[in-house]
């Protein structure tokens, strides 16, 4: 048909407790789905070695950072005094929402909140839960990459992260990865055909009616 409907993209934001599992479905969703990509944020930080610029992230300096916060150019950041800064660049977001591909940006609670403020109509936002805390625990000490002290960390911050899952659109309970991977790609799908980010729908409507 001449005539297509096409779509803008979505932000698609996935949150989660340190242990949750949200970066092996991330990992998942990116292999098994076409016009999904993982935003590439901006960092203060120094590039390790390995990383690849744009790939990994956009590595810029402070200047540059103060810059775009001051242009507005940001759909969110974080401004540490004791850390590197991070951001989620709109320019490069926008380009392929715009393209029809969907952006999943991994991001904490306050980053929900900066979105939301911008783009609220434009973003899905998703919270992995893990099916108890003592059952996170476990997965972190399996995972053997962080000491007894960090995990007590990530632990003190786990019962908050997973209190602020009812300011989400979607919870999804990690209980089994090819479970919660299925279940994240029905939200996915079916935002992909919400009628309000089709483009050319009247005018293919239009010519199915004229082609009864």
């Amino acid at each position: 048909m001449a005539n297509e409907i096409k779509r803008q993209g979505w932000m698609f934001i996935f949150s989660a407790p340190s242990g949750g599992g949200k970066s092996s479905v991330i990992k998942r969703l990116l292999a098994e789905l076409d016009d999904l990509v993982h935003s590439v944020s901006v960092t203060t930080r120094a590039k390790r070695e390995g990383e690849v610029e744009g790939k990994d992230y956009y590595f810029i300096d402070e200047d540059k950072f103060k810059e775009l916060v001051r242009e507005k150019a940001l759909y969110e950041y974080v401004d540490s005094d004791f850390g590197p800064k991070y951001g989620t660049p709109k320019g490069a977001v926008d380009k392929l929402l715009c393209e029809g591909k969907d952006v999943i940006l991994d991001l904490d609670y306050p980053g929900v909140v900066q979105l939301r403020a911008l783009a609220g109509d434009r973003i899905k936002a998703i919270c992995f839960l893990p099916p108890s805390l003592a059952i996170l625990r476990q997965r972190l000490i399996n995972r053997g990459t962080d000491s007894a002290e960090v995990i007590e960390k990530r632990m003190s911050q786990a019962e908050k992260r997973v209190k602020e899952c009812v300011h989400y659109d979607y919870v999804v309970v990690n209980d089994d990865l090819d479970a919660a991977v299925e279940e994240a790609k029905a939200i996915i799908l079916a935002a992909r055909a919400e009628r309000r980010i089709l483009c050319g729908l009247d005018d293919f409507v239009n010519q199915v009616v004229e082609k009864k």
